[in-house]
C-alpha cells in the first residue's frame, strides 16, 4: 500500500518559550501538533513494570514542537507566519530553528502514536492514550486522554502538579470548579476520586466539546462543562477551584477565582513560572487569600492557596 507523502515542521525552540509558541499556534487555529513528545522515528521501548519512571523529564526537553501534514503549502505558509509573529512578540525564533522536511516513516498516522507514553501520577492515576489497554496498569484510576486534542493531556508539568496536589486534598472535596478546563482531565480526575459536583469552564468552544467527549469516554457523568467566562458563572461556594492558567490571564481573573471559592476552600494554581512566584504571592495577598504551599517541577510551579474564613471584626 502506498501512503501519501507526509511532511513535518520541526520547531526547535527553548523550553522556556515553548508555551508561548503553543499559544501562537492555537491563535492560528493549529491544534494537531506534538509538543514535548518523542520523535516518531525514535525507537523507545516502554517498560510497563516501571511506569513511574519520568520518561518526559528525561526526554521531552530534547524534542521540539512538531507539526505533521500532507499539505506542504500549508506548512510553508504557517512557517512564514510564525516567523513574523515571533518577531512581533520578540520571541527568540529564527528560520534556522524551523525545519520543514518529509518524514521517513510515511505511515505517520500510526507511527506518531509511539510518541506518547503512559504517565504515572503518584501511583494513583495512570494517564493513558486511547490505544493503551487500561488492564495493563495497576493504578486505581485510569484516565484515557487523546493526546493533541486540547491542552491538558498529562504530559505538561503544570497538569502533573495539579493532579499531585489534588491527591493531597483530604477529605476529597465534593464541589469542584475547573477554570480553563482544556481537555477536562482535572475535572475527570476529581470525579474518579469521588467529587460529586463538578463544573469546568473554558472560553474556547472546542476545548469544552473535547472535555465533554473525554468525560463521556471515561464514564464520567457528573461533570458539566460550559463555554463561559468565569465572570459569567453564577455558581459559587466551591470547595476546590483549579486554575491551570498562565500568569498573564490569571492576573485578570484571580479575583473571580477567589470569589467562587467558599471561605475555607482551596485553590490549586499552576501555570506559574518559578520566576513569577513572588508576583503571584502579591496577587494572592491583594485578593485577601493565603498561599499555603508551593511545589515546583521543571521551571513550573504548583501553588495551593486558601480563601480564609473571616470572622466578624477580624482582619487578615
Amino acid at each position: 500500500m502506498t501512503h501519501p507523502i507526509c511532511y513535518e515542521l520541526r520547531i526547535h525552540i527553548e523550553d522556556k518559550n515553548k508555551d508561548s509558541l503553543v499559544e501562537i499556534l492555537h491563535e492560528f487555529d493549529e491544534h494537531n501538533f506534538v509538543e514535548g513528545a518523542l520523535d516518531c522515528d525514535v525507537e523507545f521501548e516502554y517498560d510497563y513494570d516501571h511506569i513511574s519512571r519520568d520518561y518526559y523529564g528525561e526526554l521531552v526537553r530534547k524534542v521540539p514542537v512538531i507539526l505533521y501534514s500532507e499539505d506542504l503549502p500549508h506548512l510553508q505558509t504557517l512557517r512564514s507566519h510564525l516567523l513574523i509573529e515571533a518577531l512581533e512578540r520578540k520571541l527568540s525564533l529564527t528560520a534556522d530553528q524551523m525545519i520543514l522536511q518529509p518524514i521517513a516513516d510515511q505511515n505517520w498516522r500510526e507511527s506518531w502514536r509511539a510518541s506518547f507514553k503512559p504517565i504515572d501520577i503518584a501511583g494513583q492515576f495512570a494517564i493513558l492514550p486511547p490505544w493503551e489497554n487500561p488492564e495493563n496498569f495497576p493504578h486505581p484510576h485510569k484516565i484515557v486522554i487523546d493526546p493533541g486534542m486540547a491542552f491538558g493531556t498529562g504530559q505538561h508539568e503544570t497538569t502533573k502538579l495539579c493532579l499531585e496536589l489534588l491527591l493531597e486534598c483530604k477529605p476529597v472535596p465534593q464541589s469542584v470548579f475547573d477554570v480553563g478546563t482544556g481537555s477536562g482531565i482535572l475535572a475527570i480526575a476529581t470525579a474518579m476520586l469521588g467529587s460529586t459536583e463538578i463544573l469546568g469552564c473554558d472560553i474556547d468552544d472546542n476545548s469544552v466539546h473535547i472535555a465533554e467527549v473525554n468525560a463521556r469516554d471515561n464514564n464520567i457523568h457528573n461533570a458539566r462543562f460550559v463555554s463561559t467566562p468565569i465572570s459569567d458563572i453564577e455558581e459559587s461556594n466551591f470547595e476546590l477551584v483549579f486554575a491551570n492558567i498562565q500568569m498573564r490571564p490569571l492576573t485578570k481573573i484571580f479575583g473571580d477565582i477567589v470569589g467562587h471559592t467558599r471561605p475555607g476552600g482551596t485553590i490549586i494554581v499552576s501555570g506559574i513560572l518559578s520566576t513569577e512566584i513572588d508576583d503571584f504571592c502579591d496577587l494572592v495577598k491583594s485578593h485577601f487569600a493565603i498561599v499555603k504551599k508551593v511545589v515546583t517541577l521543571g521551571h513550573w510551579s504548583g501553588i495551593v492557596c486558601e480563601r480564609p474564613i473571616i470572622k466578624k471584626n477580624e482582619e487578615i
